[in-house]
């Protein structure tokens, strides 16, 4: 499934049936390995520290202030971690500011195939947004309307950061040195201002920035392109 040897998981949780439930799905794969579950509210940092984790899969019962500020912690703490929530629907107040510290969201209702998924696109391209939540994740977002302008290298540097693996293969791609690349992002970053990776994202499927490449940009993006 992943391009990678072996995933070392824990799985912390509100509900011990459905841990339960997510270890013996996952067991079946012989390159993730459930090291550890524990109960929210127990201390995750031993476990962490102990099994070198390289994914939390977090199961919330509801999302609070306070379970925000304990992912927080854990992703001060341990930066290097993917996280992943599985919880019910959460208000846009609230799913707004997390979506910035953890890595993948699924609603409780979502199927094993998409846990799956998830994990691969975690660590494939670093995000994995359930689509049932993306019209919370921008609901009553002023920036909707994507009057930001790029000028066109800025548009296609835009759409090759989301599909190539760094900015020496975006500089190899368009015959231009990696410094000028550097300096087209840092313009790019620029005019989003305070916008995070999705919303960018979201812009980039808005304006069809990969329409000519005919190549999704997540898998998200069919929510968002035009037809």
């Amino acid at each position: 499934m992943l391009q990678v040897k072996h995933i070392s998981i824990l799985i912390s949780y509100d509900q011990c049936m459905v841990a339960e439930g997510f270890k013996a799905v996952l067991s079946g794969h012989e390159e993730l390995h459930v090291a550890s579950i524990k109960k929210n509210g127990e201390s995750l940092t031993e476990s962490i520290l102990a099994n070198e984790i390289d994914l939390l899969i977090m199961e919330i019962e509801d999302i609070s202030r306070d379970s925000i500020q304990i992912i927080n912690k854990i992703h001060t703490e341990f930066p290097q971690i993917k996280i992943l929530v599985i919880s019910s629907t959460p208000p846009h107040e609230l799913l707004k500011p997390l979506i910035t510290i953890i890595n993948g969201y699924l609603i409780r209702s979502c199927s094993s195939d998409k846990l799956f998924l998830a994990i691969h696109e975690i660590f494939e391209s670093g995000k994995y947004i359930c689509s049932k939540l993306i019209s919370i994740l921008f609901k009553d977002d002023e920036k909707d309307n994507f009057n930001i302008q790029l000028t066109a290298r800025e548009k296609e540097i835009l759409f090759l950061q989301f599909t190539l693996k760094d900015n020496c293969e975006i500089s190899k791609r368009l015959h231009i040195s990696t410094t000028t690349v550097r300096t087209h992002l840092k313009n790019i970053r620029y005019k989003f201002g305070d916008f995070n990776q999705i919303q960018m994202l979201r812009y980039a499927c808005n304006k069809n920035l990969h329409k000519k490449q005919c190549l999704p940009l997540c898998p998200n993006c069919r929510f968002f392109c035009k037809q």
